[in-house]
């Protein structure tokens, strides 16, 4: 951002070069004058002095211009549009995040502090690089179907994706998953000011028990998981969560036929990060970089259990539920923040969070006979594992579908997300 590195630049491109063919045109004037020459060095002459003299100002006024647009427009890194939308502001914190940054992506960290963007993506048919049990990280958008292979995501923690939702719209997606404490979730990443250039996502750092990310257009740092920013210009802006749970690509596929996945090739499979004792969903065991960072104090819980984290709105308190109570009461139905809502397993481990309330109602489910993932309400009308409502009064809804909203959360081990919301309930049967 220093001013002075644009017009040296520019001298570095055109003056040396107008000042070569100058001092070249004066050699050849000591010929003219000092010798007799033949009228053709003569009209070199005159071009050379004209050609080097005129590069030269294109050079200058090159390099004044760029100071101009500089002086007038400002830097643009380190700067993003103020929330307010008044202003340009400057992070202060943006130099030692970029330092941060630079460190992390040497050689020894970049198998797994850099993202991975716009990945290549083969059909379900075409995915001969997948064990039928392997996980996945899979969402299902608008009709569109999309796995993250657990071992291509290892490697790499954080995606900037795009999916195409119909034949010209295109979705943006941020997905992030560490392998160390078995957190993972997926977001549409923009913002109102930016809204025509979603924010992009890598690595910068680590924090209370897992990574931190932070995105390039404004250099704001982010929770992985909550999708929340905690630091820079950006502070407290939120990110829109989508759907996503962690199952077997056996059962995806089958789930999901018409579903596409992310491409890697057999020498990423074996790369030795991702492959760590303790890389796989709640294993007791703590990576010492992340135990640095941790909450290990508070044992209301082992330190590696799986837990759903409901994550808190302004005035509420965050409530952490153990997964495998979640598995056994299917539906779970609980309060949260005097809010009724239900918990569903979805796949092999992801839990799906709704508010149980529909046009004022509070609904009431029960699950229906034969199926893991359909529910019943009091009223007789069936709902999936997406909250969609399949069946209202005994037929399919003819209009839009009745839609529960989808509650903010994830799933975690226990040190990770009471580190992060070390204020949290736990969720107790009565």
């Amino acid at each position: 951002n220093n001013p002075l590195s644009i017009p040296l630049l520019s001298f570095s491109i055109f003056p040396p070069d107008g000042l070569f063919h100058f001092l070249k045109g004066l050699t050849l004037g000591r010929h003219l004058w000092v010798k007799a020459t033949p009228r053709v060095t003569q009209n070199h002459f005159w071009r050379t002095m004209f050609k080097g003299i005129n590069q030269f100002w294109v050079g200058l006024g090159l390099g004044c211009g760029l100071v101009a647009t500089w002086v007038f427009l400002g830097p643009s890194s380190g700067s993003v549009a103020d929330p307010s939308g008044s202003e340009l502001v400057q992070d202060p914190a943006a130099p030692s995040w970029v330092s941060h940054a630079r460190g992390l992506t040497m050689a020894g960290n970049r198998e797994y502090a850099l993202p991975l963007n716009n990945p290549d993506t083969v059909s379900a048919e075409q995915a001969t690089h997948l064990k039928e049990s392997d996980l996945v990280i899979g969402l299902s958008i608008y009709g569109k179907a999309r796995a993250y292979p657990w071992w291509i995501m290892s490697n790499f923690h954080v995606v900037n994706d795009t999916l195409q939702v119909g034949q010209q719209s295109q979705l943006p997606l941020m997905v992030a998953m560490c392998e160390q404490c078995s957190g993972s979730a997926a977001f549409i990443p923009t913002i109102p000011e930016l809204e025509d250039r979603p924010l992009t996502f890598q690595i910068c750092g680590v924090h209370n028990g897992t990574f931190e990310i932070a995105d390039f257009q404004s250099q704001s740092k982010w929770h992985p998981f909550a999708g929340e920013a905690t630091e820079g210009p950006l502070k407290g802006r939120r990110l829109t969560q989508v759907g996503s749970t962690i199952t077997s690509w056996k059962s995806w596929r089958e789930k999901h036929p018409h579903t596409d996945v992310v491409l890697g090739s057999e020498t990423l499979r074996q790369r030795p990060h991702g492959q760590s004792f303790g890389a796989s969903m709640g294993h007791a065991h703590m990576h010492p970089v992340f135990g640095k960072s941790s909450n290990l104090e508070d044992q209301r819980l082992p330190s590696n259990t799986l837990v759903f984290g409901l994550l808190p709105e302004p005035g509420g308190q965050a409530l952490a539920v153990p997964y495998d109570l979640i598995r056994s009461r299917v539906p779970l139905q609980i309060d949260c923040n005097g809010q009724p809502v239900v918990l569903l397993p979805s796949g092999d481990f992801g839990v799906r969070a709704y508010a149980r309330q529909q046009e004022g109602q509070t609904l009431t489910f029960t699950r229906v006979s034969g199926s893991t993932f359909s529910l019943q309400d009091q009223d007789g009308n069936i709902w999936d594992e997406y909250g969609r409502c399949l069946l209202k009064d005994g037929q399919a809804p003819v209009a839009k579908a009745p839609q529960l909203k989808m509650l903010r959360g994830y799933l975690t081990e226990w040190y990770e997300w009471v580190s992060a919301q070390p204020e949290s309930l736990v969720f107790a049967e009565d």
